[in-house]
């Protein structure tokens, strides 16, 4: 698989076993919990991972006295890359880890944030597992044709790097900064409550697999591109963006095998930033999938975990205690 990486190529794998974080609440640190004991998983957005709930998942494992595992989507993180990168599909690879990882009657309680929302909401939906509350952060169940300009923006300056419109030098001395100083130049990261530069840059600062040398491959680091790249093969992913707008036809091909119900009765939780454009004012296309929904509004934008950290904390904690 390695060698296959190497040279450009991604697997097609209808489901991946997916990397994970798994973090105890102190007061059973070092214990087994009981596997009729629920469970948190975090679901990160997109160019994110599991670090991305590195701050959270402590405090949350204590407030809820609850085993919090942080899973890193396929094609993010330390999970494989793989084809495709449909909604669907990540919903696939969470519902193989729960029932892989968990056990299917394991009670299991989900939070995603941006488009881990839209995947948390899917898993919600299956009836092969013990789902007992989902916390969408920002995203609904339905196509969302506009997207946030934080990530229109980026995107296209990573992309930008990727295709060498924008060319640093791999080991020069201070490219994380000069790199840095390009998405802090961006104006939808100039924001007054945590700046996203760091968030998307990152996947520049981790190591790609072929950017390891092979003693084979010598006579082509010759003409290597001494430039950075992000880790993840994005040219590969020409339509990334459709994709993120989308939500599965589940009444049709897409959940032809009916993995997914087209309603459940299941609490689901809407967090919404009133300065997103994500969520429509009109609540009952939420409750179209999920009936039992509540909304919750904030005065942020998307990203309301960094704009406003402790209302949107308690939020989640009072919802899954309640």
């Amino acid at each position: 698989m390695k060698r296959f990486l190497s040279t450009g190529g991604i697997a097609t794998k209808d489901v991946v076993d997916l990397a994970f974080r798994h973090v105890k609440p102190t007061s059973t640190a070092g214990k087994s919990g009981s596997d009729s004991q629920p469970v948190l998983i975090n679901i990160h957005g997109i160019f994110g991972s599991s670090a991305m709930f590195r701050s959270l998942s402590g405090p949350l494992a204590n407030h809820l006295n609850m085993d919090v595992y942080s899973i890193d989507l396929r094609n993010h993180g330390d999970s494989p890359q793989a084809f495709p990168y449909d909604f669907m599909t990540y919903a696939k690879d969470v519902i193989n880890f729960i029932k892989t990882n968990l056990g299917p009657e394991r009670p299991v309680n989900l939070l995603g944030f941006s488009i881990g929302g839209k995947i948390g909401l899917l898993t919600t939906l299956c009836h092969e597992i013990n789902i007992q509350k989902c916390i969408s952060i920002d995203l609904p169940p339905y196509e969302t044709p506009n997207l946030d300009s934080v990530v229109l923006e980026n995107y296209a300056l990573i992309m930008k790097i990727v295709n060498r419109e924008i060319k640093i030098e791999r080991g020069s001395p201070g490219w994380k900064n000069v790199l840095l100083d390009h998405f802090r130049a961006l104006p939808a990261n100039k924001v007054n409550n945590g700046d996203p530069s760091l968030y998307f840059a990152s996947g520049f600062f981790r190591v790609k697999e072929n950017d390891i040398p092979h003693e084979s491959d010598a006579i082509h680091h010759l003409t290597e591109d001494r430039y950075i790249d992000y880790y993840l093969p994005l040219k590969q992913f020409p339509d990334l963006l459709d994709m993120l707008r989308g939500w599965p036809d589940l009444h049709g091909t897409d959940n032809s095998q009916g993995l997914l119900q087209t309603s459940t009765p299941r609490p689901v939780l809407f967090m919404r930033g009133l300065q997103s454009c994500f969520i429509k004012d009109d609540y009952s296309l939420l409750r179209q999938f999920y009936p039992n929904a509540v909304v919750r509004e904030f005065n942020t934008g998307h990203n309301m975990t960094v704009e406003e950290p402790k209302k949107t904390f308690q939020c989640i904690v009072d919802y899954l205690k309640a």
